[in-house]
């Protein structure tokens, strides 16, 4: 909590510490709002998993930065009129958005985010929020990750959110199968607020994807591109797209197999590499014969 607020530039430098948790001071009016303990210790994620500290002050971060948000928007509603507190609410629930990360990616926030995991253990799935990014930021082009507890704490109806995003990913992914179908051998891109990670976690899109085939690999090194077909690519693309991109634009680090029930990262080992370098070159094509010779 310390680092949080010392290093921040934005509303979380004003932030004391007391006895019963952080206190931010609202700018309307001069009342407080307070952030108990036990919502920073949810925030940090399961203390049994081994993270960086940079990851742990990033999560709370996160949080602090969307509790005060979501607050300083109830309370102005509040201020205005007491029924346009719903309104408010109402405008909140119209941004949640689906988002869907695989266990281990650097954006993860924790064992506080996930509303349910695919089948195959490779992403689990939770909720975004449209006009802030993944640290919690405003930003109006941005969907950024949103933890249930956040909106729960703000009173705003998590049922109800969760009921949006997963209409709303359902939606999409009905539009990006019949996108796939027309052309089954496109890259596998984003549709609307969802990227391609969110798109797999759908079982609509899944159905596309596999098109009666039982089961497909995918290559999806990141967040916003896939590629079928991999007796088609290099062994070592995945790996090495995935190397080569931002960690919080990451997918997944090796392929996936893909089913209409699941999705499984195939198991890490070999040596991609070499097999890449031990595969023949092709020929060089002969030049045709000149007229002159």
């Amino acid at each position: 909590m310390l680092a949080v607020t010392l290093l921040d530039r934005g509303p979380l430098a004003d932030l004391e510490a007391r006895d019963a948790g952080a206190v931010h001071t609202r700018p309307l009016d001069g009342s407080t709002l307070t952030i108990g303990w036990g919502e920073l210790v949810l925030a940090a994620g399961d203390p049994a998993q081994a993270v960086p500290d940079t990851t742990v002050q990033r999560r709370i971060a996160r949080w602090l930065r969307l509790r005060v948000a979501l607050d300083e928007m109830l309370h102005a509603g509040a201020v205005v009129a007491p029924e346009a507190v719903e309104e408010v609410r109402l405008r909140i629930l119209s941004r949640v958005r689906p988002r869907a990360l695989p266990a281990e990616h650097a954006l993860h926030p924790g064992t506080c985010w996930p509303q349910r995991t695919v089948l195959g253990g490779a992403l689990d799935v939770g909720l975004a929020l449209r006009g802030f990014d993944d640290d919690g930021h405003a930003d109006p082009e941005a969907v950024g990750l949103l933890p249930a507890s956040v909106l729960v704490a703000a009173q705003v109806d998590l049922g109800l959110a969760t009921a949006r995003a997963d209409r709303y990913l359902q939606d999409m992914a009905t539009l990006a199968g019949d996108r796939l179908r027309r052309d089954p051998t496109a890259v596998l891109r984003p549709l609307g607020d969802a990227d391609v990670l969110t798109l797999l976690a759908s079982r609509e899109f899944r159905t596309a994807l596999v098109d009666g085939q039982g089961m497909r690999s995918a290559a999806i090194p990141m967040r916003t591109r896939g590629w079928l077909d991999l007796g088609r690519l290099d062994p070592a693309f995945a790996l090495s797209a995935s190397m080569l991109t931002e960690p919080d634009e990451r997918g997944f680090p090796r392929p996936v197999l893909v089913t209409v029930d699941e999705v499984s990262l195939v198991r890490a080992g070999g040596d991609p590499v070499r097999q890449s370098l031990a595969d023949p070159a092709p020929a060089e094509p002969r030049r045709p014969a000149s007229r002159g010779a």
